[in-house]
């Protein structure tokens, strides 16, 4: 059980399983187990990790609770997130243990559930609602960029959770300065391209723009200006899974310009340390095109 647990294991498990109280102590005393929360342990020689710590906190919070804000949120992977160990119940029940921040929430639907390595964790989204109550701005800024990028969430599914209620004023305000494309964002290069033009005072392209080419497919722009046929594109290999990915989108925008598309590549560099001249570049596009 405790192999199938990153290590760790239950009081309550190991007395469900005939274990006696006295045997519990005796190998908490000559250290065959170690105790990470008052209820939870790790069995001796297991490596401590972050997943074992996070998995004895949900044993140790009791049945009904589940991983929650920030602990949820380094389990996702989610940047800038401290390791701290929440967890969240529903009311009336209460969590009183030693190194465990908990939390009460009315509601824990099961849609607002998933699993992580085997540990029971709020999803992305209802994660993503929880900090943004107790975050600012700009501490959600580049988690909800990374959520996005990797698919986590969408923001459909993010709108849904933005209620009127004055504690959603973070998650609406964040959710009003990304496009509501066809599509979720691709990256946090795309993210952090949209705001260095919507800081720069030009006029915001479509992104994600959807384009039928001359054999019947499609293809999407990570940012177009479609009534001047000029696309913005990150030009970057990582932004790519292979070298091939990378050659098969040259080719593609050879066909975008035969069908008098005019792309502008702009690399992750030039998009995170110098957008004064990622808005120069464009806006500069905007004028040649609009000139003829």
């Amino acid at each position: 059980m405790a192999q199938a647990q990153h290590g760790a294991i239950s009081r309550q498990q190991a007395l469900e399983r005939g274990m006696s109280a006295r045997a519990i102590e005796r190998r908490l005393a000559i250290g065959e187990w170690v105790r990470v929360f008052r209820g939870a342990y790790r069995i001796a020689g297991t490596e401590p990790t972050w997943d074992q710590t996070a998995m004895a906190g949900y044993l140790a919070a009791g049945p009904g609770a589940v991983v929650s804000h920030r602990a949820a949120a380094s389990l996702q992977g989610m940047p800038g997130v401290p390791r701290r160990m929440d967890v969240t119940v529903v009311r009336p029940r209460q969590v009183t243990v030693v190194g465990l921040i908990a939390h009460r929430s009315r509601l824990l639907p099961p849609k607002d559930v998933g699993v992580v390595r085997g540990i029971p964790v709020t999803t992305a989204g209802r994660t993503i609602a929880d900090l943004s109550r107790v975050y600012s701005k700009a501490k959600m800024d580049p988690i909800l960029n990374y959520a996005m990028a990797n698919r986590l969430v969408t923001r459909a599914e993010l709108v849904g959770r933005a209620t009127g209620r004055r504690h959603d004023d973070v998650l609406r305000e964040l959710l009003a300065e990304r496009p509501d494309g066809a599509r979720p964002m691709g990256s946090e290069f795309e993210a952090g391209l949209f705001r260095a033009l919507r800081e720069a005072g030009l006029p915001l392209p479509v992104p994600q723009y959807r384009v039928l080419m001359q054999d019947g497919g499609v293809v999407y722009l990570d940012f177009a200006y479609p009534e001047v046929k000029l696309a913005i594109e990150a030009d970057s290999f990582i932004w790519h899974a292979s070298l091939a990915a990378w050659q098969r989108d040259r080719a593609r925008n050879g066909d975008l310009v035969a069908l008098g598309w005019s792309i502008l590549p702009i690399t992750c560099d030039l998009v995170m340390f110098h957008p004064a001249e990622v808005a120069r570049r464009v806006r500069g596009g905007l004028d040649t095109r609009r000139a003829g």
